[in-house]
């Protein structure tokens, strides 16, 4: 697990040992153990996967690319509370 601020400073917190075949997998348990809506359609590509969503006022986005493995980001800055959750729980559930 890797935290950083990206060039827009919201707060991203990076798994890169999460590979592209477990998003879904992933993505669902988050949305549902935090009761996540999505906003738009999931993008997929040959080397990402993104979708937003959001709870309340609070927006995230659950991501994966070639790069940076599974990725969750605040894209509201009251969202930086539950994005670090949300790396609690995936690193509880997916993390060796």
């Amino acid at each position: 697990m890797h935290k950083h601020r990206d060039a827009s400073q919201r707060l991203t917190i990076e798994f890169f040992d999460i590979e592209a075949n477990l998003y879904p997998q992933v993505t669902q348990i988050v949305v549902d153990q935090f009761q996540l809506q999505p906003i738009g359609e999931l993008v997929t590509g040959p080397e990402e996967r993104f979708q937003e969503f959001q709870h309340l006022r609070k927006v995230v986005g659950l991501e994966w690319d070639f790069w940076s493995g599974y990725c969750v980001v605040a894209k509201t800055k009251s969202a930086e509370k539950l994005v670090r959750k949300i790396a609690t729980l995936i690193e509880a559930r997916f993390q060796r």
